[in-house]
């Protein structure tokens, strides 16, 4: 794990060495810059570009536009950085996009940290506890031959057929943040972890491990069997194709409230590890009022707004505080993040699942699953399962589904991401509230994927079953493809370009360079010949064939050609040798029988000679004629 915990020092995220909460709640340290000047700006961003995973880079790319990194990727200067701490108070964490440390500090630290002149403000770190409710232990559970005990959840989100068409969310990469995670059940024994980080204990460690809280790992393990979970016909996640990363960001005592700045740590890590999608069941109402919840206050909304903009697909919890309207929770504000509620087996929406609206009026939660009498593994078991509650459990599942969409789809964005699951629901057109766009619908969402084919595998279906290639054999052709000079639709405009044609045959199309596409003997490589033709359409014709006006030219003067020697009658321009022929009759290559001077020479007077007139005259008729006629 030395790499692992290389990167983590890299991108700015470093959990210090745990100590005993501070009497005073830890506080935010917000910095008014981040002290690079213009000149030094370019050389920290490449260095950036470097520290970041390929696969996140890539994302960013894809998604914004642009290079990837900005000047929010950058750390807090080390000299602001150095200066808070040289005030007795003990950083925490570091967090790059909000350019801010959390301290643990005393009213006399705070006071002298105020003071600092690149200090924009202090505000206290915000605190919860996770209100879940209790797991109902069922006392039989109930398998079927498919997906065991989770069939009826997962056939709540038409999971099954997406599994039937062969999504099982293989290639995509999963960040999981949660309480902790114990991978000794069954469910996990194929399961892919990538890499895992504890920013708690602040190692690598994460299960539950000496100074935690006893079953500190029991959530976390839940939610993660709910994603990518597999037991053959006992139980199944939605996605047990996916690979995953894993956060441990919470703590579960008491006296240790889950806190805001390792949420930030662990979304900041898991989005730079490479992640492509993001979930979490923890959310902040404690400390926030509902006027705070813009989407825009809370320090973890303004932190998921950052992970959205570099493409991170992002689920979270909207809250078990329900049924009264807006007791949503940070960050389910947020614009762009997709906030679940969540209902028993039959579709009935739970009491405990928060409402909307925001406090900017838009509409939450977005979408419903399964959240109530949820079959999950059993945390401290090997092969065991229970059933258990809250918007926690429907966040994971619907997560497993945009796992599987994003395997079918791997260029979804957030936002088209969750224009997808909304329009796709089971009441787009009429939002509310109490459960936004309604209940995920899989199958649909997944579309053409399950219900077409894509024979050349280039992400588009074909149009005999109601998809857009234009020609599902051909994986350079489906709309938005760039047309290449091959003679066919590769966009699916339903044209082909002018100069893709090959009118003369010659197996040279317009846009490969032939400069004359109703002579098959002029070609880009083809043989020259003495007939004053540029036949290998280089722009040139033969040099005796250069047109001349009588006056004097380099080489020669207006009546010898560019040879500077007067021109032999009878001398083909071949093979040298003198052949008389009766004036104006043409050659059998072509060329006119007047000597090596060829077609381009002027008469004493400056005219044009008869015969020129009479061979230009003839070349369409030469022009059939091929000559070293190229292969298709």
């Amino acid at each position: 794990m030395l790499q692992i915990a290389a990167l983590v020092i890299a991108t700015g995220l470093v959990a210090r060495a745990p100590s005993p909460p501070a009497v005073e709640p830890p506080m935010w340290v917000f910095f008014a810059d981040k002290q690079v000047s213009a000149t030094e700006l370019e050389a920290v961003l490449s260095r950036q570009e470097r520290e970041l995973a390929p696969r996140a880079l890539r994302r960013r790319m894809r998604v914004r536009g642009d290079r990837g990194v900005d000047v929010r990727d950058l750390p807090p200067a080390d000299a602001y950085v150095q200066s808070v701490a040289a005030t007795g108070a003990r950083v925490r964490m570091s967090s790059r996009w909000l350019n801010a440390v959390s301290v643990e500090a005393d009213a006399g630290q705070r006071s002298a940290i105020a003071g600092l002149p690149f200090v924009a403000r202090l505000q206290p770190v915000a605190r919860t506890r996770r209100n879940d409710h209790r797991p109902t232990l069922a006392d039989e559970a109930r398998t079927t031959a498919a997906f065991g005990v989770a069939e009826v959840q997962l056939e709540m989100l038409n999971v099954p057929a997406m599994r039937e068409c062969g999504l099982t969310g293989a290639g995509v990469v999963v960040g999981v943040q949660d309480s902790g995670f114990s991978l000794g059940h069954q469910a996990f024994a194929g399961l892919n972890v990538l890499a895992a980080r504890d920013f708690v204990q602040g190692d690598d460690v994460v299960a539950d491990e000496p100074g935690d809280d006893e079953g500190q790992d029991r959530h976390g393990t839940i939610v993660l069997s709910l994603i990518a979970g597999d037991d053959g016909e006992q139980f199944s996640g939605v996605a047990p194709g996916v690979s995953v990363l894993l956060a441990k960001t919470e703590r579960i005592g008491e006296e240790m409230p889950y806190e805001e700045d390792l949420y930030v740590a662990g979304l900041e890590w898991l989005e730079g590890m490479g992640a492509d999608m993001f979930t979490a069941s923890l959310g902040y109402y404690e400390w926030y009022t509902w006027e705070q919840l813009d989407g825009k206050t809370a320090v973890v909304s303004q932190a998921a707004a950052v992970a959205l903009a570099n493409g991170l697909i992002m689920f979270t919890a909207n809250g078990n505080e329900g049924p009264e309207p807006g007791t949503l929770i940070a960050p389910a504000d947020v614009d762009g993040i997709i906030a679940l509620g969540a209902t028993n087996l039959d579709g009935v929406i739970a009491d405990f699942s928060s409402r909307g609206p925001t406090f900017d009026g838009r509409v939450k939660p977005d979408l419903l699953a399964p959240g109530k009498d949820v079959w999950v593994a059993q945390p401290g078991t090997v092969g065991e399962y229970q059933q258990a509650n809250g918007t926690s459990l429907a966040t994971p599942l619907a997560a497993g589904v945009g796992a599987l969409l994003l395997e079918a789809y791997p260029d979804l964005t957030p936002t088209k991401m969750l224009e997808l699951l909304r329009a796709t629901a089971s009441h787009p057109d009429a939002p509310d509230n109490e459960g936004g766009w309604g209940m995920i619908d899989g199958l649909a969402a997944a579309g053409l994927y399950c219900t077409c084919t894509d024979g050349d595998g280039d992400g588009h279906f074909a149009v005999a079953c109601g998809g857009d290639d234009c020609d599902d054999g051909d994986a350079t052709s489906h709309p938005g493809a760039t047309e290449v000079c091959d003679g066919r639709d590769n966009d699916c405009d339903a044209a082909v370009p002018a100069d893709e044609a090959d009118g003369d045959g010659d197996g040279v199309r317009g846009c490969a360079g032939d400069c004359d596409d109703a002579d098959p003997a002029r070609w880009p490589g083809a043989a020259e010949v003495d007939d004053c033709i540029d036949n290998d359409c280089d722009g040139q014709v033969e040099p005796a064939c250069a047109p001349t006006t009588g006056a004097s030219g380099t080489g020669g003067d207006s009546e010898s050609g560019e040879s500077g020697e007067p021109p032999t009658t009878g001398t083909t321009g071949t093979t040298g040798t003198t052949e008389p022929e009766s004036a104006g009759e043409a050659s059998d290559s072509g060329a006119p029988a007047s000597g090596e001077g060829g077609c381009g020479c002027a008469t004493n007077d400056g005219t044009t000679s008869a015969w020129l007139l009479l061979a230009l005259a003839a070349l369409p008729r030469r022009r059939t004629r091929s000559r070293g006629r190229r292969a298709e």
